[in-house]
């Protein structure tokens, strides 16, 4: 069984090994418990889980490929440190992508997926009534996600599947900053109430099939995100 030592009865996965260890060091990077910044060796990981360092060299090689891993000079990787500048880049990419696929949605919306865009944003409401973060950063991903989906283009799921982790890294590192600056919290949940109205603007420029309503409506609220975004001060 794949096991970290610093989490015992971690279940077993039915991937191919390496693909368990890709999983398990996304999941830390996600939740903050390897850090932008942050070195990593294969040797000090294969002993922590307990394998051979192969499968952990190809999860690594693979988190190179997907853009989080930098590799050294002198041996190992680094965890990608994150910028204004970076994030702003890559959310240029999402915008133009996202665009695209609410342009394509509009045109392929039915009540019964508005209605499923609605649920979304109800739940989200919720959640921040509640200050549940974490909650609402999966709604915003939810909302994101389905509207991606019903563009019923292959191609373009693909290609915003190439930016999705990437994406869910700078988010989360933002939304791991704010955790542990309780100062942050209150602004940043006002940033949030506003970007779920954003929501429901798109969803209803979805529901007139008007689709370049809703193709420049997502094209500023990432756009704006991004600006409002702070992972670096």
């Amino acid at each position: 069984m794949l096991k970290d030592k610093n989490e015992p009865g971690l279940p077993e996965r039915s991937a191919h090994l390496f693909e368990q260890i890709h999983e398990i060091l996304w999941d830390k990077i996600l939740n903050g418990e390897i850090e932008p910044a942050q070195r990593l060796r294969d040797r000090e990981w294969a002993k922590r889980l307990e394998v051979s360092r192969t499968p952990v060299r190809e999860a690594m090689r693979k988190m190179q490929q997907e853009g989080i891993l930098l590799p050294l000079s002198q041996g190992g990787y680094e965890v990608r440190s994150v910028s204004n500048k970076d994030l702003q880049g890559l959310y240029s990419c999402r915008a133009a992508l996202e665009a695209l696929a609410a342009h394509q949605a509009a045109e392929l919306t039915t009540p019964k997926s508005a209605r499923a865009l609605e649920l979304i944003i109800e739940q989200t409401e919720k959640a921040l009534a509640k200050e549940d973060l974490d909650r609402v950063f999966a709604g915003n991903s939810s909302f994101h996600g389905l509207i991606i989906d019903l563009s019923d283009n292959a191609h373009l799921k693909g290609l915003c599947e190439a930016i999705r982790k990437l994406i869910l890294f700078y988010r989360a590192t933002l939304l791991n900053k704010v955790k542990n600056e309780l100062k942050d919290k209150g602004a940043y949940l006002e940033r949030l109430r506003v970007k779920n109205e954003e929501h429901r603007n798109i969803l209803d420029a979805l529901r007139e099939n008007d689709a370049s309503l809703a193709s420049k409506l997502m094209q500023d609220h990432l756009i704006e995100s991004a600006m409002d975004m702070r992972v670096d001060g």
